[in-house]
């Protein structure tokens, strides 16, 4: 993941460019206000000889264009470097090579020689948050928290859910088995680009069903990964969750618009409509069989109407992190209550578990994903 050297020194170039453009523009912005304020110098230095005989009112005048022109200068040169030095959006690749082997065995899937996606800002935080996407989503669903957040972020996107890849023969549908353990082998490629830094995984919807698939999955490939804390956004429970991954995963390939489309009739709400027009138009933009493989294989896994295996997960994943905070949408208010009953029976933090007066989708806009990742980190 990391660099090279001839990257490092393009990016310090165009950084000392930078600092120059914003010299020359601040530079140029208080010459032009100095120019401004010199052609009225006589009547400054009149105003100031008659400063004991009365206030004159050009003094007050020219007085306050003078604070003004400085202060002018000042906030452009600030505004600017502000801008110019916010850290931007890099995206990455992650070579799926044999580490990606060790303590995974994928059966029927070929994976090697293959490559994940990741988007990422570098911050100078000790927190290093990565975020998993929902189904049929990617990494690009993260965008707007990654420009806002103050901490160093990194979106990934699940193998084989890159547009990119949607016609390439060589990104066959994999297993629900293979996707986790590629997740595990990309957490154990980033804890050891960044040894030291606090990791939290956030993951949204189906992403936060594959933190919890990490402690089935992928045990071993996680023990040389130190998590510090987890936040799920509306994971699965139980079947009700799994509305829309179950319509998908029974979905005919043949003539999939009509049954695709039925998928709206679900929403409640004008804004819910809208996220499912949307979600609909990416999901098709994607190799649709990776994503029916993957809608069917976790659907399966929540075929129940309790909420006991939900606690289960949520028991393991408090093992293997600090914290885990749940956050639940408005749309699955009804399981609050019986999932705050059954985490306090189990002696989890039932404290840690709240419902938010947002919608499903809205659980991964950046305001709302600033006021949750500020507040527990």
């Amino acid at each position: 993941m990391a660099g090279d050297n001839t990257k490092r020194t393009s990016q310090q170039s165009k950084a000392k460019k930078i600092k120059r453009s914003i010299a020359i523009i601040s530079g140029t912005t208080g010459t032009l206000l100095g120019i401004a304020t010199n052609l009225y110098s006589g009547e400054f230095r009149h105003a100031l000889e008659s400063w004991t005989r009365e206030f004159d009112s050009t003094v007050l005048s020219f007085g306050l264009a003078t604070v003004v022109a400085s202060a002018s200068t000042a906030a452009v040169y600030y505004w600017l470097s502000k801008r110019r030095s916010s850290p931007g959006i890099t995206t990455g690749t992650i070579e799926i090579n044999s580490n990606a082997m060790k303590n995974a065995n994928y059966v029927h899937d070929t994976v090697a020689g293959r490559t994940m996606h990741y988007l990422e800002v570098k911050r100078s935080s000790d927190d290093l948050l990565i975020f998993l996407h929902g189904l049929g989503l990617d990494a690009n669903d993260f965008r707007g928290y990654l420009v806002e957040s103050k901490f160093h972020c990194i979106a990934l996107t699940l193998y084989g859910f890159n547009a990119k890849e949607r016609d390439d023969d060589k990104y066959q549908p994999i297993s629900l088995d293979s996707h986790v353990k590629l997740f595990a082998y990309a957490l154990r490629t980033i804890r050891q680009q960044y040894p030291h830094k606090r990791i939290t995984l956030v993951g949204f919807s189906f992403g936060a069903d594959m933190i919890f698939f990490l402690t089935r999955y992928a045990q071993e490939g996680m023990r040389e990964v130190e998590i510090n804390k987890i936040l799920l956004l509306d994971p699965n429970v139980n079947k009700s969750t799994t509305t829309i991954s179950s319509k998908i995963s029974t979905v005919d390939e043949s003539r999939p618009l009509t049954q695709l489309t039925g998928i709206l009739e679900s929403a409640s709400t004008d804004p819910e409509f809208r996220y499912l027009c949307e979600y609909l138009y990416k999901i098709t933009s994607k190799n649709f069989s990776q994503i029916q493989r993957h809608a069917r294989e976790v659907s399966e896994i929540w075929d129940t109407e309790s909420c006991d295996q939900f606690l289960n997960f949520l028991g393991q994943v408090d093992r293997i992190a600090s914290e885990v905070h749940v956050a639940l949408s408005l749309n699955h208010e009804r399981l609050f209550n019986p999932i705050i009953r059954g985490a306090a029976a189990r002696g989890l933090n039932a404290d840690h578990v709240v419902c938010s007066p947002s919608e499903h989708f809205e659980l991964i806009h950046a305001d709302y994903l600033k006021k949750c990742l500020e507040g527990i980190l």
